[in-house]
């Protein structure tokens, strides 16, 4: 994981914010068991880290490019956060009316939402460190009145066959004890027959 002291945003300075290398959760096709793991809905979307600083946003790509498509949005959630400065992991959707849209997302048909799995940084502090159960209760709390989404966790395994119901992409398991980390892992399984997989890759092609 990367960290610098200083990032550069499509030639904005943002002096105070680390850069931080987000976590990509590797695939398995076996969902984890056991107490310490919790399990979240895989939204499909693009990957977006926020980056806040002075009522000011951008978004970062899970491959750390700097995503300008989205600044309007960046921007008026920080607007709404009411924080000097905050680093919050999450992903950028579409939604439609059974769940995220990815091609509404990929063709800009409607208007982009944001939804938060993950904070960690907040007012100057580095919450990378802190379990994950306790980033997402300081995440929540963060975002309750703002317009930014929050990823639910469930502790129930079973949320996997729940996705497969709904044709959602699939679930990702993390340990409820983990920092944000480079050794932390994260696991996703998917939907092997999700219908929003089909064509996929000719719709990147174009």
């Amino acid at each position: 994981m990367r960290d610098t002291p200083r990032a550069r945003a499509g030639g904005t300075l943002i002096p105070m914010l680390p850069l931080i290398d987000p976590l990509r959760p590797e695939r398995t096709r076996a969902v984890p068991c056991g107490r310490e793991w919790l399990y979240e809905v895989k939204l499909d979307g693009f990957r977006g880290m926020l980056y806040v600083e002075q009522g000011r946003g951008r978004f970062l790509s899970k491959t750390s490019r700097w995503m300008p498509r989205f600044d309007d949005l960046a921007n008026a959630l920080a607007r709404r956060l009411g924080v000097r400065d905050a680093i919050l992991d999450g992903e950028i959707i579409v939604m439609g009316n059974g769940g995220p849209d990815f091609r509404a997302l990929m063709f800009n048909r409607r208007a982009a939402a944001y939804a938060a799995f993950d904070l960690l940084w907040r007012n100057g502090r580095d919450l990378r460190a802190q379990p994950l159960w306790r980033r997402k209760k300081t995440l929540r709390t963060l975002i309750e009145a703002s317009p930014i989404g929050y990823v639910e966790h469930v502790e129930d395994p079973q949320l996997y066959e729940s996705a497969v119901r709904m044709d959602l992409e699939g679930i990702v398991a993390k340990r409820r004890s983990d920092p944000y980390a480079p050794a932390t892992e994260w696991l996703k399984i998917k939907h092997s027959g999700y219908s929003q997989m089909q064509g996929r890759w000719e719709l990147f092609a174009r």
